[in-house]
């Protein structure tokens, strides 16, 4: 009877899956435990991580896509968007596999894992070069539309209307408070903002843009708009900026980590009992094939469901930033196409008194304030991740993240001020490190990993290095010859 009891005492806690050569019991009531409290963490929606991915992506590179449509034609131009935006999301994949594989949640860390801290420590100098100059550049176009929108309201004179003014007040008030914010899950809100913004700016531009088509004869309408490019040059100016357009490899990798694999696009959240019996499905038949002793490897399953969501999050993030680019650039470039082979601003092309684009400006300004602390997160975390070495890992992680955090918004906004306009030197800068990151790395990885030569991995690899090295080839003319 004392065997009878124990038998079924011990039958009522423990639960085994038939056919499994598990010798360990599921504590089913605790795994269910744990999968609901680990569904109550923060994480990441499937559309946050969508519009997580385009706010990296999308941000003052837009201005330029009229002058890039005027240089590289109407075809090409979107033939290369295309083509880039392929390649980059073969590069994003392999960042994310390589992360979740060595379970990194930071570009670096995934150098270091593959190729050592020494490699380790230069691509973190060169990511803080690189995301440096990206916010500089963004409190210097702050500074400029605000300034130049005060000085329509309250005068030249004012105050309010000096560069300097508009970078403190924004730079103090906006950009360092949503600064302190570490994980992405907490900018959820902001990133959905700064699409919006960006779509007034898209409706604004489309608006005055078919203004100027419908006082055109139907005729006139494509009379003057180059559909390729009519020198090498003009392609050379207009590949680098279409290169970065779709630039989110430094974020993708934090992204990925903190992403709800179980998140779903459409339709209910799945319960936490469908989650746990799928995994105890799949794992139970893994188990079987392996003949394992392990009876479930939740963090596996995690692992294929991260990175199938993580691949559709990628295509609809890609979509969305071709999307804007291709219909600001476009529909401006076809109604004065003209207009567009001097000017590389999108905004310098209407006047100051327009009031529709006036609150296109604004929301421009929106934008950048909304992606400044998406791009200051890497920059942020490669400063972390060099003095953790200088001092074996003994400072205080959130004491040093403020600390860093801080003192970026700060020098960024010294810069921006003092300098006014970097011109080509981060032109030439973001050029050079962004093919390395971007392009010649990722493509490193995906070869180094291949089973086989001229296997599909192998052939996408060197793929990856070729574009690179064309890249930065391209960058060099535009910006020298």
């Amino acid at each position: 009877r004392a065997e009878r009891r124990e038998s079924m005492s011990y039958g009522n806690n423990r639960e085994f899956v038939l056919g499994s050569p598990a010798k360990e019991p599921l504590p089913v009531l605790t795994a269910m435990k744990d999968t609901e409290s680990s569904n109550k963490k923060k994480s990441l929606t499937a559309w946050g991580a969508v519009f997580t991915c385009s706010n990296a992506c999308i941000g003052a590179g837009v201005l330029a896509f009229p002058n890039v449509f005027a240089n590289g034609g109407l075809v090409l131009t979107l033939l290369l968007m295309l083509v880039v935006a392929v390649l980059e999301k073969t590069s994003l994949s392999v960042l994310v596999r390589e992360s979740k594989n060595v379970g990194v949640t930071d570009y670096q860390e995934v150098v270091a894992a593959l190729y050592g801290t020494g490699l380790s420590v230069f691509f973190s100098c060169i990511i803080i070069l690189y995301m440096f100059g990206a916010l500089t550049a963004y409190i210097i176009i702050i500074g400029d539309v605000l300034s130049a929108v005060t000085e329509r309201h309250v005068g030249k004179d004012s105050i309010y209307s000096t560069h300097a003014f508009c970078i403190i007040a924004m730079g103090s008030c906006v950009l360092l408070p949503l600064s302190l914010k570490r994980h992405f899950h907490d900018l959820q809100p902001v990133s959905v903002l700064s699409i919006c913004s960006l779509f007034y700016l898209m409706v604004a531009v489309t608006i005055r843009s078919a203004q100027v088509m419908w006082d055109k004869d139907p005729s006139e309408i494509f009379a003057n708009v180059r559909l390729f490019p009519s020198s090498f040059h003009d392609v050379m100016n207009a590949v680098p900026v279409i290169a970065f357009a779709f630039v989110c490899h430094l974020q993708i990798c934090e992204i990925a980590a903190e992403i709800n694999p179980y998140a779903s696009f459409v339709g209910r959240r799945r319960s936490s009992t469908e989650i746990l019996v799928d995994g105890m499905y799949s794992n139970a038949l893994s188990s079987l094939q392996d003949e394992s002793t392990s009876l479930i490897r939740s963090p596996v399953t995690s692992v294929r469901r991260t990175r199938r969501m993580m691949s559709r999050v990628m295509n609809y993030a890609l979509s969305i930033c071709g999307f804007f680019y291709g219909t600001m650039g476009g529909v401006a470039y076809i109604a004065e196409p003209e207009k567009w082979v001097k000017i590389s601003d999108l905004l310098q092309g209407y006047g100051v008194s327009d009031n529709l684009m006036e609150v296109g400006r604004i929301a421009l300004v929106m934008n950048l304030m909304c992606s400044y602390p998406i791009n200051l997160g890497p920059a942020r975390s490669a400063v972390m991740n060099l003095m953790q070495k200088v001092f074996n890992n003994k400072l205080n992680d959130n004491i040093l993240a403020s600390c860093v955090t801080v003192g970026l918004v700060g020098l960024s906004m010294f810069t921006g001020i003092s300098v006014g306009s970097l011109g080509a030197v981060f032109k030439i800068i973001g050029g050079t490190v962004g093919a390395l990151l971007i392009f010649s790395l990722p493509g490193m990885m995906l070869t180094s990993k291949a089973e086989q030569r001229f296997s599909k991995d192998y052939l996408g690899g060197w793929l990856l290095q070729i574009f690179g090295a064309g890249l930065l080839t391209c960058t060099l003319i535009s910006y020298f010859i």
